[in-house]
C-alpha cells in the first residue's frame, strides 16, 4: 500500500500553532488514524463522517452547512460579558449576541451543545405550563401546539406533523438549508428508534434531530427558553475541549479527509489527508489541497454574502 500524502498549504497557514490534530493519516479505506496535540489517538470511521459529493455547487440553498465543531481559538475569544447584552426576542438574536457569526455558527453551536448534552430540549426549562385556557377565536398556532409537553415538539409524532405542515405551507425557513440527511434521519426516526439512540447514549444522531425539532419550534419559545438554549450553547462552546474528536469532512471528488473547525469567520481549514489507496503524488496533492482551500474559502464568502442580505431584509421599512 502506498504510503498517504498529508499536505500543507503554507501560504494559508492551516496547520496553525494551537492545531488540535498533531498527525493524521487514511491508510485504509474507512479508517483515519488521529494523534491529538496532547498526544491521544483516535479511530475514525470514515463511514460515519459528513460526506461532500460535489463541493462545487454551493448556491443549492441559502447557506452551505457542514457539521463542525468550534475551534479552540474561536472558543476561547467568547465572553461573559457579551451575555448581558443579548436580546431575548428571539433565538437567532440571543445567541448572535453571544457567540457572533453567522447561520454556520447558530446551527453547529446548537447541534454541538446538543451532543455534548449541555443542551437538553426536555429539560424543565423547556416544559410548557398545563393549563386549560384556550384563545377566542382558536387561533392556528394554538392548534398545531396544544398537545405539546415542551415548547419544542419534542415527540416525533409531533415534530414530523408540524414538519409536513410547514412544508406544504412552503414555511421551512431555516430548515431548508439544513442537510437532507438531517431531514431523512428525522423524519425516518421512529419515537421507538429515537428512544433507543437514547438508550446507547448515541448523541451525534440525537443532535442532528433535536435541532431539526429546535428550529421547528423557535418560533414558539418564550423569554425563559430563549434565554436557557442560549446560556447553554454559549456555556458548552466555552467550555470546548480540544480533546474532542475533530470533525472529518470527506470530498469525496478529492478523496481527501479535511479536518474543519469554526472560527470567527466560518469553516477553518485543520488538515488535509489523502487516501493512500488514491496513489497520488505530492504534486498533486499540493493542487488539490489548492483547490480545497479555495472552496472553503468562497463557501466562507457565500455563506457571509447570504447573511448579510437576511440581516439587510430584516431592517427594511
Amino acid at each position: 500500500m502506498r504510503r498517504f500524502v498529508l499536505t500543507a498549504i503554507l501560504s494559508s497557514c492551516i496547520f496553525w500553532a494551537k492545531a488540535q490534530v498533531a498527525e493524521m493519516n487514511w491508510t485504509l479505506d474507512y479508517q483515519i488514524y488521529l494523534k491529538l496535540a496532547n498526544d491521544s489517538d483516535f479511530v475514525y470511521d470514515i463511514r460515519e463522517a459528513f460526506h461532500v459529493v460535489n463541493s462545487k455547487e454551493i448556491t443549492a440553498s441559502e447557506y452551505v452547512f457542514y457539521p463542525v465543531n468550534p475551534g479552540v481559538e474561536f472558543a476561547s475569544s467568547l465572553s461573559d460579558s457579551l451575555y448581558s447584552n443579548v436580546a431575548h426576542k428571539t433565538l437567532w438574536s440571543a445567541l448572535h449576541a453571544n457567540i457572533g457569526g453567522g447561520w454556520v455558527h447558530f446551527t453547529n453551536c446548537i447541534a454541538y451543545a446538543m451532543e455534548t448534552r449541555k443542551l437538553d430540549l426536555t429539560s424543565p426549562l423547556m416544559l410548557r405550563p398545563k393549563t386549560n385556557w384556550k384563545p377566542k377565536p382558536v387561533t392556528e398556532s394554538y392548534k398545531r401546539t396544544q398537545k405539546w409537553e415542551y415548547y419544542v415538539p419534542v415527540e416525533q409524532k409531533h415534530a414530523q406533523k408540524e414538519y409536513k405542515i410547514r412544508l406544504l405551507k412552503g414555511d421551512l425557513g431555516d430548515l431548508k438549508n439544513l442537510p437532507q440527511s438531517y431531514i431523512d434521519l428525522f423524519l425516518n426516526t421512529s419515537q421507538k428508534q429515537y428512544d433507543a439512540y437514547k438508550s446507547s447514549q448515541n448523541y451525534n444522531l440525537l443532535a442532528k434531530i433535536d435541532l431539526v425539532k429546535l428550529l421547528l419550534g423557535s418560533n414558539y419559545l418564550g423569554e425563559a427558553q430563549i434565554l436557557y438554549i442560549a446560556s447553554a450553547v454559549l456555556e458548552s462552546v466555552q467550555a470546548y475541549s480540544s480533546n474532542m474528536l475533530p470533525s472529518v469532512i470527506v470530498f469525496d471528488e478529492f478523496d481527501a479527509a479535511v479536518v474543519l473547525s469554526l472560527d470567527a469567520n466560518g469553516y477553518k481549514i485543520e488538515k488535509i489527508v489523502y487516501k493512500a489507496a488514491s496513489g497520488i503524488d505530492e504534486n498533486e496533492a499540493i493542487q488539490r489541497s489548492s483547490q480545497i482551500e479555495e472552496i472553503i474559502h468562497k463557501i466562507n464568502d457565500y455563506n457571509s454574502n447570504s447573511f448579510k442580505k437576511r440581516l439587510g431584509s430584516y431592517y427594511k421599512n
